[in-house]
C-alpha cells in the first residue's frame, strides 16, 4: 500500500515538472522582452529582468479599456505608423539603426534577428532593453482596438 502512495506523488510530480517546462516553452516560445539595468554608483544595483511577450501581451487583456483609451489618445495618431514600421523592420536585415554619441551618453537601436535591441549608456547607469518586434506590432494593435471614437 505505502508503495503505491509514494508511486502516485512520483507520478504527480514528474507530471506537474513537465507542465511548467512545457507551459515555460509555450510562453518563451514567443520570445521575451528582457531588460538590464545597472547602476554606475557604488554599490549600484543590478537588475535583468526577463519577461516572455506572451505574458505582455496577455496582460493587456487585464488592463480595462477605459484606462487604455485615456492613457493612449496621443498615440493615436502614431499607431498605424508603429504597426507598419514593425512589419517593414520584421523584414529587414540585421543591423544598427540609430546610434547617437553625446558627452556623457550613448544610445544605440539596433536589429539582431526578431528582435529590437536598444541600450542607453551614460554616467549613472547603463540599460538594455530587446524586445521581439511582433511584440511591438501586437501591441499597437491592442492600443487601436481600445481606442474609442472621438
Amino acid at each position: 500500500m505505502r508503495g503505491g502512495f509514494f508511486r502516485f506523488v512520483k507520478n504527480a510530480f514528474l507530471v506537474m515538472v513537465g507542465t511548467v517546462l512545457l507551459l515555460g516553452l509555450v510562453a518563451y516560445s514567443q520570445g521575451a522582452v528582457m531588460v538590464y539595468v545597472h547602476e554606475k554608483k557604488p554599490s549600484g544595483a543590478r537588475m535583468f529582468l526577463p519577461i516572455p511577450s506572451l505574458v505582455v501581451t496577455a496582460g493587456l487583456e487585464f488592463i480595462p479599456s477605459e484606462t487604455l483609451q485615456g492613457k493612449s489618445r496621443e498615440l493615436r495618431q502614431w499607431l498605424p505608423a508603429i504597426r507598419l514600421a514593425s512589419q517593414e523592420l520584421a523584414h529587414s536585415p540585421d543591423g544598427l539603426l540609430v546610434e547617437v554619441t553625446g558627452r556623457k551618453e550613448h544610445v544605440l537601436i539596433a536589429k539582431r534577428a526578431d528582435d529590437l535591441l536598444i541600450e542607453v549608456d551614460d554616467e549613472n547607469e547603463t540599460v538594455h532593453l530587446s524586445l521581439p518586434i511582433e511584440t511591438i506590432g501586437v501591441v499597437a494593435d491592442h492600443l487601436a482596438e481600445d481606442q474609442a471614437p472621438i
